[in-house]
């Protein structure tokens, strides 16, 4: 997603706001109502893109400089990295072992 600079309507980098912010609050918005009702899932997409992205915690927002491309890579890290830590905190609470294939 090649997208000139832009932030969403709170102040965020647009891409880091509709990629990974959004739905980051809609699983935190939901996550309770989830664990009641295990066995659930909670699916994260994201991109091979994400093997190019790196988190600059420092500029998150992409305020000293922006490159569009970097900024979509780093929205799919944000995506993976919220999976894996999703995944830790929540073993064997919604949904574990109901994995395709077994």
């Amino acid at each position: 997603m090649m997208c000139p600079y832009m932030k969403t309507k709170d102040g965020f980098e647009m891409q880091l706001g509709v990629n990974h912010l959004g739905h980051f609050l809609l699983t935190y918005l939901l996550i309770g109502l989830l664990k009641r009702s295990a066995p659930a899932r909670i699916v994260v997409v994201s991109s091979l893109a994400h093997n190019f992205g790196w988190i600059r915690f420092h500029d998150l927002l992409s305020q000293g400089s922006y490159n569009s491309g970097l900024a979509y890579c780093q929205s799919k890290l944000a995506n993976v990295l919220f999976a894996r830590e999703l995944a830790r905190r929540l073993k064997g609470r919604v949904g574990e072992g109901e994995r395709e294939g077994g």
